[in-house]
């Protein structure tokens, strides 16, 4: 699939999202619009570190909790407007990846898979002990409701449309970058550091960002899901959310903008559909990841146009 196709996904979309919304006035429904938007936005940043960067990370949950904390802490201790809250704590989320990306600029594949899968847990062990400012398992920390300008928008309806303007914020940003200069230097570092690094790129530079911006986006998830929830503890941030996302790029794409948005969407949605097995609903969703991961290796989105494709050329002959 090219990049133009993939923007045109992309944009179709976001478009079925607000037509969706409005198609429906169950509250629940919303509700799992709203989750799988803010699901996205975070499948989106862990898309950028491995899908454009080959950057693996198994610690994007603490990033989401350091999101979702930080607008909380920052919002309760000074008041200030709350999507102001929610971009302060996307910072400190970009802050972190930032940081940690240079102990781990010369990590690869698997250890650096478990560097930030030990990052992950030591974040989700302060975040359950630090009481003072987390509020621990519990009883968790509270936030007031989302509003702008006193507009209240903590109703379904109303955050519906918040999340979806931080999703084109955030696919707006992710597609400008894989189309720079700056991603096919993370392409190229994806597909060969080595020659990279020998024709001049910056691969610590790089890498530096990718996980900067990849944090970033899964933080103002954080922040999103905080303000939604508006009560949460540490349980919200463990290694599960994190084996989720990455579950979300693998079967979506790894590649796509619109990939991401796709397998957010299924594994927010999968697990519902299967409460009516409630016996054996962890099984049946275990054989469904497996199943697509084994025949559709390069993910959902790319099965369906290499099989529009394959059409496509037996008509013509």
């Amino acid at each position: 699939m090219s990049p133009a196709t993939d923007r045109i996904l992309t944009i179709v979309l976001l478009l079925l999202l607000p037509v969706l919304s409005l198609s429906t006035g169950n509250t629940f429904y919303k509700s799992m619009l709203v989750f799988g938007i803010i699901n996205a936005i975070a499948a989106i940043g862990l898309c950028m570190m491995l899908g454009f960067a080959g950057q693996i990370s198994l610690g994007q949950s603490a990033f989401f909790g350091l999101g979702a904390y930080g607008a909380a802490v920052i919002a309760n201790k000074t008041g200030i407007e709350p999507v102001l809250a929610i971009f302060a704590g996307a910072l400190i989320a970009m802050a972190a990846g930032w940081l940690i990306s240079r102990p781990l600029s010369r990590l690869h594949d698997h250890y650096l898979a478990m560097a930030t899968l030990a990052f992950g847990i030591i974040l989700y062990i302060l975040f359950a002990n630090v009481r003072s400012l987390t509020g621990g398992l519990d009883p968790g920390i509270n936030i007031g409701r989302l509003t702008l300008f006193g507009l209240d928008l903590s109703s379904t309806a109303s955050f519906f449309w918040a999340a979806w303007v931080m999703l084109l914020l955030t696919v707006f940003i992710a597609t400008n970058v894989s189309s720079s200069k700056l991603g096919r230097s993370l392409l190229a570092m994806k597909m060969a550091p080595l020659a990279a690094a020998s024709v001049g790129i910056d691969t610590l530079r790089a890498k530096a960002f990718v996980f900067a911006i990849g944090a970033l986006f899964t933080g103002l998830a954080g922040g999103l899901y905080a303000y939604y929830a508006r009560s949460f503890n540490a349980s919200a941030f463990g290694i599960g959310y994190a084996i989720e996302l990455l579950m979300m790029v693998v079967i979506g794409s790894l590649n796509r903008v619109s990939g991401a948005i796709v397998g957010a969407f299924i594994i927010t949605v999968l697990p519902v559909l299967f409460d009516q097995f409630e016996d054996y609903k962890t099984l049946i969703f275990g054989i469904t990841m497996v199943l697509i991961m084994k025949y559709m290796p390069s993910g959902l989105v790319d099965a369906v146009f290499t099989f529009i494709g394959r059409l496509r050329r037996r008509v013509v002959s």
